[in-house]
């Protein structure tokens, strides 16, 4: 299951109830209850959502999700981008089609999102964090 930076920014910044689930979401993957993946794209993401509040918070955020257990960051690769314009042209913004196509260069056919979006592309199934 891929995590999109949505999971991980309700994890971190919001109240309510997709702070608990988004928490409760990372807390299965440290006890590898999920297999997890998300990508170097995700992590710049989240980093640059918290660096317009306070860098060391956005330091410390960045941190503490590289180093969770059992979550693979996988970089996004050259090969991965032929399948970006397709995506874009299927409706996705440009940050969502480069970890759709992350998604289908691992064979990774479920993203874990708050983002609609996705459930444009047939390929992909979008679970909300619980």
């Amino acid at each position: 299951m891929f995590i999109d930076a949505n999971v991980f920014i309700h994890a971190y910044d919001s109240g309510g109830r997709q702070k608990a689930s988004c928490l409760a979401l990372l807390e299965r993957i440290r006890r590898a209850e999920i297999r997890a993946q998300t990508s170097t794209l995700v992590l710049n993401e989240v980093l640059y959502y918290f660096q317009e509040d306070d860098d060391e918070t956005a330091i410390r955020i960045f941190i503490n999700i590289c180093r969770t257990p059992h979550l693979q960051v996988l970089g996004v690769e050259s090969t991965c981008l032929a399948h970006v314009p397709e995506l874009v042209r299927q409706g996705l913004t440009a940050s969502d089609a480069y970890h759709a196509a992350v998604m289908k260069c691992n064979g990774i056919d479920t993203i874990c999102s708050y983002d609609k979006g996705f459930d444009r592309i047939p390929s992909i199934s979008r679970q909300e964090p619980k």
